[in-house]
C-alpha cells in the first residue's frame, strides 16, 4: 500500500502500522455511525407514517359521525369507539363560527398558542385546514402527534377536530439519532488526536529499551528506522541466554530444596523424638510447631493446636499464656517454672516450663518457643519421699515413746486390777477402776498399732490372684456393711490377675480402703470393688457414693494422723500406701466433682519369670 509505505519511511514500521490501524478504526466507526443514524431515521419516518395513519382514521371516523349524525357532537360511546378503533390517546372537538377566514385563522392560532404541548400553527397551515385538508404536527414537547381537520357540519357552522396520539418514541428515536451522530463525531476527533500522539507514547518503552540495550552493549546502532524490530531482536538473544541460565538455576534450586527438605525432616524427627514438649509460636501468636511430647503432656492433638492462636489453643493455661505474651510483646524470656495444669482428661499435671526467643539468620526475633517437661512423676516421688521421711521420724519417735507408754499403761492396768480386788464390795469404785482399765487396754492397743505402722515391714512374697484377694476383702467388710445396710459389690472385668506379693499385707491395705469407703457412705449406700488389667499392670478401683473427700484433705489424705472421722487415727490409708509402695505399686484418689470417691490401686502383673519379683525390685529402691 502506498500510504503505508510512505508512513513507514517517515515514522517507522510499527508506528505507521499503529496509525493505519487507528485510521481503519475511524473509518469503521464512521460507517457504523452513518448506518445507525440512517436506520434510526428510517424507523422514525416509518413510525411517523403509522401515527399519521391512526390520526387520519380517527379524523375520518369523527367527521363521518359528525356529518351523518343528528347532533352536533359525539357522545361518550362514540368517543370510546373511535379511540379504541384508531388507538388514539385523545380526541377533541372545537366549534368554529361562520366568520371570515382571517378571523377564523386568528381564533385557531390563539386557541393553540394558549395551550401548552400543542403544535405551532401558522396562517399557511390554517389555510390548508380551511381548504378541507388534514394537517399533522408534533406538539411543542415532541411527546404527542396531532391531527387536525376542519369540517362543515351545517350551514354557517364548522367544527375543528383535534386527534392526539403518543409520539414520544418518535421523538426519542430522533434525539438518539442526533446524539449518535454527535458522539461519533466526537470519537472521530478524539481518535484523530490519538492517532497523532498515541504511537509515540506506545513506542516510548521500546525506545527506552533500545537505549538501555545500546548502553549495555547488547545492541549496535544500525541505519534502519525500525527501532522496535531492533529491540525485539536484541531481547530475543537475551531471552535465549536467560533460558540457559534458568536451566542451571533450576538445577541449583532443586539441589538446595532437597537439602532443605532433608534438614527439615531431620529437624522434625528430632522434635518428635525428644521427651520434652516443644511449642513454637510466631509473632502473630499463631502456633506453628507442636511436637508429640507436647501433645501427650498437654492432652491436646495437633488438629486442636496447630495454626490457632495460643490464647484459643490453651484457654485455661494462664501462666503459659503470660510467658508467651511476655516474649511476643516485650522480648522477655522465663527460666524453668513449675506450673500445674489440667491435661484435659480430668487429671492434674505438674509441668516445668521455660521460654526462649526464636531468631532467624539475621538475628531478628520471629517467635517464641516453650520447652515443657512433665514433672508429675517427680512430684509424686517427692511426695512419697516426704512421706517416708515423716514415717521414719515417726518410727524413731514412736519406737522410744511407745515402750514407755506400754510400760506405763501396763502399770496402770495392774494397779486398776489390784484396786478392783480391794473395792469389790463398793460397786461404784469397781466400775471406775474397770473403765480406767478398759481405757488403758485401748491405749495399749493404739500404741501397738503405732508400733506396727512405724516398724519396717517384712514381706512373705508369693504368687497371688487378685480376684481372690478382692473377694476375701469384700467378705471381711460385710459385717460392718450389713450393719449399715451398705451394698458391697465386686466387678471382675479381668477374670485373672496374677502378681507377686504378701497376701496378708495386701489384704490389710485393700481392707483399709474398703473399710473407709463403707464408713464414708450413708445408710443404704453402695461400694464397688472393680478389678481390671492393662498391658503390664492390674488396677483395683474402690468406688463409693458417699459425700466425697473434702477439698481441704485432698492433698494430705495419705498423711499419718489425718482423718475426716472424729474417731479415726489417720493411719489406715497411710499404712495402705506404705504396703502398696512396698509392692512396687501406686495408690491415689481420682478428682471427682460432686459426691463419691474413687481410689485406684495399681500393681505390676507377673508376665515373665524375669518380672516375677516386683516386690524385691521395689524393696531394692525404697527404704521404708
Amino acid at each position: 500500500m502506498p500510504i503505508l509505505k510512505y508512513m513507514r519511511t517517515r515514522t517507522g514500521k510499527y508506528e505507521a502500522e499503529i496509525r493505519l490501524a487507528l485510521v481503519l478504526i475511524v473509518g469503521l466507526l464512521l460507517i457504523l455511525n452513518i448506518s445507525t443514524t440512517y436506520m434510526l431515521y428510517r424507523v422514525k419516518t416509518q413510525l411517523t407514517v403509522e401515527l399519521d395513519q391512526r390520526l387520519a382514521s380517527s379524523l375520518t371516523m369523527s367527521a363521518r359521525q359528525l356529518t351523518t349524525g343528528s347532533n352536533r357532537g359525539l357522545d361518550r360511546d362514540q368517543y370510546g369507539y373511535i379511540r379504541h378503533e384508531t388507538s388514539t390517546a385523545d380526541l377533541e372537538l372545537m366549534s368554529v363560527g361562520p366568520a371570515s377566514s382571517d378571523s377564523t385563522a386568528a381564533s385557531i392560532i390563539n386557541t393553540f398558542a394558549n395551550r401548552p404541548g400543542y403544535p405551532d400553527i401558522d396562517r399557511e397551515s390554517i389555510k390548508q385546514l380551511l381548504a378541507g385538508r388534514q394537517l399533522y404536527r408534533f406538539g411543542k414537547s415532541n411527546e404527542s402527534r396531532f391531527g387536525l381537520q376542519l369540517i362543515q357540519t351545517s350551514p354557517g357552522e364548522r367544527i375543528l377536530i383535534v386527534a392526539r396520539t403518543d409520539g414520544w418514541i418518535v421523538g426519542k428515536i430522533g434525539a438518539t439519532a442526533r446524539t449518535a451522530l454527535y458522539l461519533a463525531s466526537g470519537i472521530v476527533i478524539l481518535i484523530a488526536i490519538l492517532m497523532i500522539t498515541l504511537p509515540r507514547y506506545i513506542l516510548r518503552p521500546f525506545r527506552h529499551l533500545r537505549e538501555t540495550a545500546i548502553s549495555a552493549g547488547r545492541l549496535t546502532v544500525s541505519g534502519t528506522s525500525d527501532e522496535v524490530a531492533e529491540v525485539i531482536k536484541s531481547y530475543d538473544s537475551i531471552i535465549e541466554e536467560l533460558k540457559r541460565n534458568e536451566t542451571e538455576l533450576a538445577r541449583l534450586y532443586q539441589e538446595s530444596s532437597n537439602r532443605a527438605r532433608r534438614l527439615e525432616r531431620i529437624n522434625d524427627y528430632i522434635l518428635k523424638s525428644i521427651g520434652s514438649g516443644v511449642v513454637n509460636i510466631d509473632l502473630t501468636g499463631k502456633i506453628i510447631g507442636f511436637n508429640r511430647a507436647a501433645a501427650d503432656i498437654l492432652g491436646r492433638s495437633d488438629q486442636d493446636v496447630l495454626d490457632r492462636h495460643y490464647l484459643a489453643a490453651f484457654p485455661n493455661e494462664m501462666e503459659m499464656n503470660l510467658m508467651i505474651t511476655a516474649g511476643l510483646e516485650r522480648g522477655d524470656t522465663a527460666g524453668p517454672r513449675e506450673i500445674e495444669i489440667d491435661d484435659g482428661r480430668g487429671r492434674r499435671r505438674w509441668l516445668g516450663v521455660e521460654s526462649s526467643l526464636i531468631y532467624d539468620d539475621r538475628d531478628l526475633v520471629v517467635g517464641v518457643a516453650l520447652l515443657i517437661a512433665d514433672l508429675t512423676e517427680m512430684k509424686k516421688l517427692q511426695s512419697e519421699l516426704e512421706a517416708n521421711h515423716q514415717l521414719a521420724a515417726l518410727g524413731e519417735m514412736t519406737g522410744g515413746l511407745a515402750h514407755q507408754l506400754r510400760n506405763s499403761l501396763a502399770a496402770i492396768s495392774g494397779f486398776c486390777q489390784l484396786l478392783q480386788r480391794k473395792v469389790s464390795h463398793e460397786p461404784a469404785l469397781d466400775d471406775i477402776a474397770g473403765c480406767i482399765r478398759a481405757e488403758a487396754s485401748s491405749s495399749a492397743s493404739m500404741v501397738n498399732r503405732f508400733l506396727s505402722f512405724a516398724r519396717p515391714l517384712s514381706l512373705m512374697e508369693d504368687t497371688l490372684d487378685l480376684t481372690q484377694v478382692c473377694a476375701e476383702c469384700r467378705d471381711k467388710s460385710l459385717i460392718e456393711a450389713n450393719r449399715k445396710s451398705v451394698t458391697v459389690e465386686t466387678e471382675f472385668i479381668s477374670k485373672t490377675a496374677s502378681i507377686g506379693g504378701d497376701a496378708l499385707l495386701l489384704k490389710e491395705a485393700l481392707g483399709n480402703v474398703i473399710d473407709n469407703a463403707v464408713q464414708a457412705v450413708e445408710v443404704g449406700g453402695r461400694v464397688i470393688v472393680r478389678l481390671d488389667t492393662h498391658r503390664d499392670h492390674a488396677e483395683i478401683s474402690v468406688i463409693d457414693d458417699g459425700p466425697g473427700i473434702p477439698e481441704s484433705l485432698r492433698e494430705k489424705i495419705f498423711t499419718p494422723f489425718v482423718s475426716s472421722k472424729p474417731s479415726g487415727t489417720g493411719l489406715g490409708l497411710a499404712l495402705a500406701r506404705k504396703i502398696i509402695n512396698l509392692h512396687g505399686g501406686s495408690i491415689a484418689f481420682d478428682p471427682v466433682s460432686g459426691r463419691g470417691a474413687v481410689c485406684r490401686i495399681s500393681l505390676r502383673l507377673l508376665t515373665s519369670p524375669e518380672s516375677s519379683s516386683p516386690v524385691a525390685a521395689a524393696q531394692s529402691g525404697k527404704n521404708l
